[in-house]
């Protein structure tokens, strides 16, 4: 009797299968290119990297979706994978991910940076989309490691 082993699910593996559960269960579309159009109205933006840098991208990928479900269709939902996010991160200030973007008509409304106690991350999810379009944050240059070395 032989053994067969198989490798294991990678980090950017599991980010994949979370995003496709965001998109067939919670109606996120996924982003593409380096200047993605968004619809009028409100956005929220998840911005991801490689979970293995970073653990909590693939619990914003769980919370994101329940914190906004009680504003059901009022908020287009959208997810940046680790090959679009250096470039949203640069062009909206985001120091790292996980982040959250709002935009409101494709204006800047604000952001939520790493994964927060959930009357916190409510509180803030309502605040900011209640609230007026905020100046752009200055782009800041994102450094995206290469595969298999450091960052």
């Amino acid at each position: 009797m032989s053994l067969q082993l198989s490798p294991g699910l990678t980090s950017l593996d599991r980010l994949q299968s979370a995003i496709a559960r965001m998109q067939s269960k919670h109606a996120f579309e996924r982003l593409e290119g380096d200047s993605p159009e968004f619809p009028a109205g409100l956005a929220a933006v998840l911005v991801t990297e490689d979970p293995q840098r970073n653990l909590e991208v693939l619990d914003a990928c769980v919370i994101l979706p329940e914190a906004l479900k009680p504003l059901g269709e009022q908020i287009s939902r959208h997810v940046a994978g680790p090959d679009t996010a250096p470039a949203l991160m640069q062009k909206f200030g985001i120091a790292r991910a996980p982040a959250v973007i709002f935009l409101r008509d494709g204006e800047y409304v604000g952001s939520l940076n790493g994964i927060r106690d959930w009357n916190e991350y409510q509180a803030e999810v309502s605040r900011l989309l209640s609230g007026p379009a905020q100046p752009k944050p200055i782009g800041i240059p994102v450094r995206v490691a290469a595969a298999g070395g450091c960052a």
